[in-house]
Parts: structure tokens; C-alpha cells; sequence
């Protein structure tokens, strides 16, 4: 394959996802994983191990060595947050050039230092970092089922770049929407992981729909209380990338931390619900902690997410219902 359009860091399922999409629409894509193994498998049947029905257009190129992908003038960067800024100060000195922008498409806040990606990557790349994230399955998505995702760029690129690059990324079945709320549109993506937690932890003690429905409405308030204060914009909570994101991974069977939440519910441990979902990285798990961190630094109040933190904590999940449902009462 020649010169790549697109270098994928992160051959997950998200990651490998996008790849699919964007080839499948023409681009070249150079996917990179870390595994020689699995990249070996993956170069050898044309597919991934969780996108089994779907075969890799011709334009997808998979290998463990970076080069390629290196080569390529736009990095997406697509693995799990909380090992992302410790694998690029691995890669980056590799890479015998950088591209002007990097964007990211994974979701959370990292541990210990409560930054966001882009906020970390920054640092580590030298370079502008954007933030891909909206209301997305990865099965759904590389089987081109129609979606819409939010693209957040920084400030330092031009509007007219910015332009150019929504145009490259879209196509008939990834409809991109530009915004510049960068923070925004990551606190969103991380927080609608606790929220997920929650529905489920609702779905698994079986309260109902109206429960559920009340708890997706007040997450998206203790939500926007969050975004807004570290800098994001209403807008962005209301968008894709907010509510758009919580209404599908609050309630779509697929979604790793609804159904973790949901196991939990059903009288599971938190060790043999994630056993049971074969040790998939449940970010929400992350997230909780460093959210109530953060809000606690700000004299802000996260009742649902305090109670996923104590669900997480081992304490029985129908003590969490009554306390959010006895709490003092108040204005909307």
C-alpha cells in the first residue's frame, strides 16, 4: 500500500472500527496495534475477533510494526485512556516526523492526575490534540449502520482546516459534527460511563422504566454541572457527544458499563461482573473516582455518581436506590 491518509493507533474494537469505516470510504488506513500476535491474526483473515461479521476493505493495512502508520499525515489515536499517554511516550520516538493534529477517540479521565486526553497528550506530542466522540457502537459502526459523532478541535486549528477535516472523516454512514468544545466533549464521553453504571445497576434490580428514565434526566444535570465548571459548554452536554452518548450507553444492551452495572445489580460481585465480561476494560469503573475527585475540588454534588463509587466499594445496591430517593428535596 502506498503512503497512508490515516495512521489508527489502537487496534481495539473502536479503533478498529473507524479504520474499517474510513477505508471502506476510500481512505488509505494503516491500523497499529502492539500485539504481534493478534495483528498477524488479524492481517491473516481480514477481520477482528469482535467484529467477526465484518471483512476489512482492501484499503486496510494492519501490522504491529508503526511505520506505516507513522507515515500517515493524520494520527488518530484509539486505545484504552488510561495507558494512552504512557504508549505514546513509547511510540513518539519512534516516529521520524509528527502530523500537525492528533485526534483521539477514547473516553475517560485519567487516574492521579484527573487530566482529560487532550489535556496529556498535549504534553507528550508537542502537537494539537481534538477528541472524536458521540453516541457509537463499534459493531454497529463497521457494519455501516448510519451514525453522527461530535469532532472537537482546538483553537490552533483554522476554521478552514477544521472544514477540510470534517469533510475527510465523514462519509455516508459516519455523519461528522464539528465543534471547538474540546474539554466538553471529553468530560462528556468519560461521564456517561458512571451514568451507564447506574442505569444498569436500575435494569439489573429490575425498578422499571421509570426509574431509569429519572436517573438518565438527573445524570445529565449532575453532568453539565461538571462540564461547565471545568470550562465546558451547555451546548456540548445537550449535543452528541452528551446526551446523545448517555441515552445510548444508558440503555443499549451492548454497552460494557450498563451491563456491568446491571450484573452488579442482579447480586453479582464487582470482580465476577467483570469476569463475566471477560475482563473488558470498564472505564466507568476509572471515571467514578476521578469525577468526584474533581467535583469535590469545586464544592460540586455527584449524588449518582457517589453512589456508583460506594456500589463500587461493595455496598448493596438497593442501599444506593433508597438514598438517592430520600435525599432532601429540591428544585429542578
Amino acid at each position: 500500500m502506498s503512503r497512508a491518509d490515516i495512521g489508527v493507533f489502537g487496534s481495539g474494537a473502536w479503533g478498529t472500527a473507524l479504520a474499517i469505516t474510513w477505508a471502506r470510504a476510500g481512505a488509505k488506513v494503516a491500523l497499529w496495534g502492539p500485539f504481534e500476535e493478534e495483528m498477524a491474526q488479524m492481517a491473516a483473515t481480514r477481520r477482528h475477533l469482535r467484529l467477526k461479521d465484518v471483512v476489512f476493505p482492501d484499503g486496510l493495512e494492519t501490522s504491529n510494526d508503526p511505520a506505516a502508520a507513522f507515515e500517515a499525515p493524520l494520527w488518530i489515536s484509539a486505545m484504552p485512556t488510561q495507558v494512552t499517554p504512557e504508549a505514546w511516550r513509547g511510540l513518539r520516538p519512534q516516529a521520524p516526523k509528527t502530523p500537525e493534529l492528533v485526534i483521539h477517540v477514547s473516553k475517560g479521565i485519567l487516574r492521579g492526575s484527573h487530566q482529560t486526553l487532550s489535556q496529556a497528550l498535549t504534553g507528550v506530542l508537542d502537537v494539537p490534540v481534538g477528541a472524536l466522540s458521540g453516541p457509537t457502537f463499534a459493531d454497529e459502526v463497521s457494519r455501516g449502520v448510519p451514525s453522527a459523532i461530535t469532532m472537537a478541535l482546538p483553537p490552533e486549528v483554522s476554521d478552514e482546516r477544521a472544514r477540510a477535516l470534517q469533510a475527510q472523516l465523514a462519509c455516508d454512514r459516519l455523519r461528522i459534527y464539528l465543534s471547538r468544545d474540546v474539554v466538553g466533549t471529553e468530560l462528556c464521553g468519560a461521564l456517561k460511563n458512571v451514568l451507564a453504571i447506574a442505569a444498569g445497576l436500575v435494569d439489573g434490580l429490575k425498578l422499571g422504566y421509570n426509574p431509569r428514565a429519572a436517573l438518565i434526566t438527573r445524570g445529565l444535570a449532575e453532568m453539565a454541572r461538571l462540564v461547565e465548571v471545568l470550562g465546558g459548554q451547555p451546548a456540548t452536554v445537550m449535543g452528541l457527544a452528551g446526551m446523545g452518548d448517555l441515552l445510548l450507553t444508558a440503555t443499549g444492551p451492548q454497552s460494557r458499563n450498563r451491563t456491568f452495572g446491571e450484573l452488579v445489580g442482579k447480586g453479582h460481585t464487582v470482580e465476577a461482573a467483570r469476569d463475566a465480561l471477560g475482563g473488558q476494560v470498564i472505564e466507568g469503573m476509572f471515571t467514578t473516582e476521578a469525577a468526584l475527585e474533581l467535583a469535590g475540588e469545586h464544592g460540586l454534588d455527584l449524588p449518582i455518581a457517589a453512589e456508583v463509587q460506594r456500589l463500587l466499594n461493595g455496598e448493596p445496591p438497593e442501599e444506593a436506590v433508597h438514598r438517592l430517593m430520600t435525599r432532601s428535596l429540591k428544585s429542578e
